[in-house]
């Protein structure tokens, strides 16, 4: 079953643009828990992880609510698109010079991108992604399988497996592969369709 989820993983992977920012350390020995690791992180990261679990916590509520509460769900479901909008806001007002959407292949089990630093192969990080448009912060410890110059002659492009991640966070990634993956199929779909008719 592992070894299923495993390759899973590594099948439903993408190409998408992120929010991402790296640095590397010495050791897993020498940096928080991954359970923890989220309080030392950037404070856009912890206003997005705090409002993560403030939604999946509504979701629970809104699931436990009968027909005869309808009223009152569409109160909540109504709370929480604001508060999603209000995520959103808070993303926008937080960014800083230094992020910038970066193309990254990512799935599960990892994430490929090209960056100015070159790492060797071994080299651990801590990687902090925020996940577009959804706008959920996760942190992961990761390790450089991979090192060389981007083919596009600027940078350096880097393979990274996630050594450290909760489980939570690599739930949050494939359902966000899925849906990037959905959308780009329906735009395959849809952009086939009008080349269909402009061909008749």
């Amino acid at each position: 079953m592992s070894q299923q989820t495993d390759e899973r993983r590594e099948y439903f992977r993408i190409k998408n643009w992120i929010v991402i920012n790296h640095e590397p350390i010495d050791s897993l020995e020498s940096v928080p828990p991954i359970d923890e690791v989220a309080k030392t992180s950037s404070p856009k990261i912890r206003l997005l992880q705090e409002l993560t679990r403030l939604e999946n916590e509504n979701q629970a509520y809104l699931g436990s609510l009968t027909d005869k509460q309808s009223q009152l769900g569409n109160y909540l479901l109504n709370l929480n698109k604001k508060l999603e909008l209000l995520t959103q806001f808070a993303v926008e007002s937080l960014h800083t010079d230094e992020e910038h959407l970066t193309e990254v292949d990512i799935s599960g089990g990892g994430l490929r991108f090209t960056c100015d630093e070159k790492y060797p192969i071994d080299q651990l990080m801590k990687i902090e992604i925020i996940l577009v448009p959804e706008c959920v912060g996760v942190v992961a410890y990761a390790r450089v399988v991979d090192s060389r110059p981007a083919e596009s002659g600027e940078g350096h492009e880097i393979a990274l497996i996630f050594v450290k991640l909760n489980e939570a966070h690599r739930d949050a990634i494939i359902k966000h592969v899925f849906q990037v993956q959905s959308k780009q199929l329906r735009e395959i779909k849809e952009n086939s369709g009008e080349s269909d008719e402009n061909a008749t």
